[in-house]
């Protein structure tokens, strides 16, 4: 299986605030306008297959839009953005949340993002995968969070053709041997490139 690898340009970090999240890219992708440049994936967050290490797993996580080390707790975090769809309980106003072996849980209660004019354009709320399988390995190793962006306010004023779909922020906290750091490297640059210059040189 071929790896989904992100082609990021050196020294870029894709780090939209909360309004440039709904203004910019959930607000135009429901209306079915053109985006800007952008790292997002769609993926499916919920249903019977959606472990979250199985939704990634095609994922090159440290090429991938933002990398970082929590140092103190010897732990890797990486941050990645995806569109989903959501869908609801059958038969109920409620969203499903099941993923996989577990469920993602978290916030009922969303917090408003607002407009510099003082508009409601959206909401956030924030979910950490629970998994449900006793003694699962990928529990004990990685940590899943879901900051979830929807429209609300003014923007679901607009004609939306996909007014099903949200944005997740997904951080993945990995523990690490710390005296192991992560090596990062660009797509498609060649490892050998020092060496072609060190030979030239001898010549």
């Amino acid at each position: 299986m071929m790896k989904e690898t992100l082609i990021i340009p050196p020294g870029f970090h894709f780090a939209p605030t909360d309004q440039e999240l709904i203004t910019f890219y959930l607000s135009r992708m429901a209306m079915g306008l053109q985006l800007p440049w952008n790292p997002i994936l769609e993926k499916t967050m919920y249903g019977e297959n959606a472990n979250p290490w199985d939704v990634f797993a095609d994922v090159q996580w440290d090429t991938s839009v933002v990398t970082r080390e929590d140092k103190e707790s010897k732990n890797v975090k990486r941050v990645i953005y995806v569109f989903t769809k959501l869908s609801k309980v059958c038969g109920k106003t409620r969203i499903a949340r099941t993923a996989g072996s577990g469920t993602w849980d978290g916030q009922t209660v969303a917090r408003k993002i607002h407009k510099k004019s003082g508009q409601v354009i959206g909401q956030m709320k924030m979910f950490t995968f629970i998994s449900k399988t006793p003694g699962d390995s990928r529990k004990e190793h990685d940590h899943w969070i879901m900051h979830e962006y929807s429209l609300a306010g003014v923007s679901l004023n607009c004609e939306l053709k996909y007014k099903d779909y949200v944005i997740c922020r997904i951080t993945r906290s990995s523990k690490r041997n710390p005296q192991q750091p992560i090596l990062r490297s660009i797509p498609g640059e060649s490892s050998s490139s020092c060496s072609e210059n060190d030979s030239s040189n001898h010549n």
